[in-house]
């Protein structure tokens, strides 16, 4: 039990109507999840505004509102808080509620539209190795000690994040890295979270039917740094143009940089982790990293079981986080790691061809991952037969329509055999959503093309059309084990679906 006179004592109200000496034993922003004695915390959201549920929340036993605006009818027996910004308030409540579990471990928050899930589980295995106990959340799940709680989105709200931080803490984690979706910052879902390392991966195409357009995205993107303190650490991928904007109001007094390019070496900045010398197969990734600090150079190899350059860039990253902390780790070869699942997940066929499952859904992330094939098939040994690589992806339903198009015609001009087939639907008919991507795809490139709108066909007949030491990628949902078709969340998993042919 809370008393809400101790919670006003350390936030910023506008105004409160009733009395303020009230206990409390619960916090919802969900109606219909009220219990007595509780907070009922008004949310405005994209499609359901809470301050139209206030009465409900009332009568089902909350006695204290947090609201943006008063309600027109009153209640003499509930308290009502009106504050700037509810979400802000749903978080410094939510931590005073849990007794402040944030002041007790360390954060790593990892964002940008590509690499966050994996780049995350790396630092935790890296994490790990230097004896820390630690706790991921993300796009695939939540996971400390043995626990794996599923996730609902890449970054919970802010009730559930410290309930969750509350728990951790309690366990003994010490370290928690989060995948920090741009939605989540835009609404306030990590206020007070106190981000020791931030990480900026890269900004592509994504989420513009949320934010309108690029700009908008790379400023949401932007927060987690602004809110930095001077003791903080920045980490960037110096080759993205945004990334002297993300940096441009950001505090941390030590800032990172990725590069593979000389010139971003060369602009007498500290901290540079400039990638050189990279091999790629499919056993794995090698490369070395020249690290420029106090006008020194410190050259180091490494060794890793993770497919493409992108991991390259992931695990620089997490190399970069890890030496900023003090705890960089020497390793001749780094088997130890574990990358997420649903990334360039390999599976080898009867035939000899390789299938690879991996939640490239972006127009940028299909383009890295048929770019990486095409490496790793120009490596291969010479045969008889020129290897192939055959792509099987669509587009999520009811989200950002504008790069079906972009990805549609990188799958034509990048595959050997491109399969357009459902990813989620969700509400939409999939005939409308492959016709999008088929807008994209150039008159010459379209005898490459094949529609079979069923995902599980799709897969059968990408590997009929498979031969010795081809390459099928079959893109889009990675580690999703279901498919949403209409309104209904399907049992489906690109996995199970290629291992299947091996039976």
């Amino acid at each position: 039990m809370k008393n809400l006179q101790a919670f006003l004592k350390i936030i910023k109200i506008i105004e409160i109507i009733g009395k303020s000496d009230v206990n409390f034993q619960s916090i919802s922003y969900n109606s219909s999840k009220i219990e007595e004695k509780s907070i009922f915390v008004a949310l405005k959201g994209l499609h359901f505004d809470g301050h139209n549920f206030i009465n409900e929340a009332i009568a089902k036993g909350a006695q204290i509102i947090v609201c943006e605006e008063f309600p027109q009818n009153i209640n003499e027996n509930i308290t009502y808080v009106k504050v700037e910004n509810t979400r802000k308030a749903l978080a410094e409540i939510s931590n005073f509620f849990f007794d402040y579990p944030v002041q007790k471990m360390k954060f790593i928050g990892v964002t940008g539209t590509n690499g966050k899930t994996t780049t995350a589980f790396l630092i935790q295995s890296l994490l790990k190795q230097a004896n820390k106990k630690v706790a991921v959340i993300g796009t695939t799940g939540i996971f400390y000690g043995e626990r794996k709680i599923p996730a609902t989105h890449t970054t919970p709200e802010s009730l559930e994040l410290f309930k969750l931080f509350r728990e951790m803490a309690d366990d003994g984690v010490e370290w928690v890295v989060m995948e920090v979706s741009s939605h989540s910052l835009v609404q306030n879902r990590v206020w007070g979270i106190p981000f020791f390392v931030a990480i900026f991966t890269n900004l592509t195409h994504d989420h513009l039917d949320f934010h309108g357009n690029l700009e908008n995205y790379a400023a949401a993107k932007k927060i987690i740094f602004d809110n930095l303190s001077q003791d903080s650490i920045a980490v960037v991928n110096a080759d993205d143009e945004f990334q002297k904007f993300i940096l441009q109001d950001c505090p941390a007094s030590q800032k990172f940089y990725i590069t593979r390019k000389e010139e971003n070496s060369n602009e007498n900045r500290e901290n540079i982790f400039q990638i050189k010398n990279e091999k790629i197969s499919f056993s794995g990734i090698k490369f070395s990293l020249d690290i420029v600090r106090n006008n020194n150079i410190e050259k180091f190899v490494y060794d890793a079981k993770l497919i493409g350059k992108f991991n390259i860039d992931n695990l620089t990253y997490s190399l970069a986080a890890m030496f900023g902390m003090h705890l960089s780790i020497k390793f001749e070869n780094m088997d130890f790691l574990q990358g997420a699942a649903g990334r360039m997940d390999t599976v080898f066929l009867p035939n000899g061809a390789v299938g690879l499952v991996d939640y490239a859904h972006t127009p940028d992330a299909l383009e890295k991952a048929l770019e990486t094939l095409e490496e790793i098939k120009e490596n291969l040994p010479e045969s008889e037969n020129s290897p192939r690589i055959i792509s099987v992806f669509g587009c999520g339903g009811d989200r950002d329509k504008e790069k079906r198009p972009k990805m549609g015609n990188i799958a034509a001009e990048k595959s050997d055999l491109a399969i357009i087939t459902s990813d989620n639907p969700r509400t939409e008919n999939p005939a409308k959503i492959i016709k999008d991507i088929l807008s994209g795809i150039p008159l010459n490139n379209l005898p490459k093309v094949q529609i079979i709108i069923n995902r599980k066909d799709a897969i059968s007949y990408a590997y009929s059309k498979s031969k010795q030491g081809d390459i099928i990628l079959v893109a889009g949902k990675g580690h999703e084990d279901y498919q949403i078709i209409g309104t209904e969340k399907l049992h489906f998993d690109d996995k199970e679906e290629l291992q299947k042919l091996i039976d």
